[in-house]
């Protein structure tokens, strides 16, 4: 995934192109909101079918119709329910099982609260990120 947004400018329009550091064989960058907005206009662009990031334990697919897909981990769902991820999300998203996590889909507007609310919890167990570019 790396050497696809990197060789097709999937940081266009970000300057100065973002730092990477290599955690556990993957990529992480740090990207402000403004830096996050254009690149998810980038990963868009890149692919007319789907686009993959995940964090360690949640991955977020971006369907055709541009709703986010996320498949969370049992660990990561209990983590998100007990500290209210999904504060002013209403209503609270229903899930499904697939594979044994929870997938679940949300608007671009209730993805941008879910970040939020996710870089609330992050002090320690939450890491959000695009680490899974390689």
């Amino acid at each position: 995934m790396w050497k696809m947004i990197m060789s097709r400018d999937g940081f266009s329009g970000i300057h100065p192109v973002p730092h990477y550091k290599m955690e556990r064989g993957k990529y992480v960058i740090e990207l402000t909101a403004a830096e996050w907005g254009i690149f998810e206009v980038n990963l868009k662009k890149l692919s007319t079918s789907e686009v993959h990031t995940s964090t360690s334990s949640m991955s977020v697919t971006i369907n055709s119709s541009g709703k986010y897909v996320i498949s969370i981990s049992p660990e990561m769902w209990k983590m998100i329910m007990s500290r209210d991820g999904f504060s002013g999300i209403h209503p609270v998203p229903h899930y499904k099982m697939e594979r044994g996590k929870y997938v679940i889909e949300l608007t671009a507007a209730e993805w941008g609260i879910f970040e939020v609310n996710l870089k609330k919890l992050s002090t320690s167990e939450v890491h959000t990120s695009t680490s899974s570019m390689s």
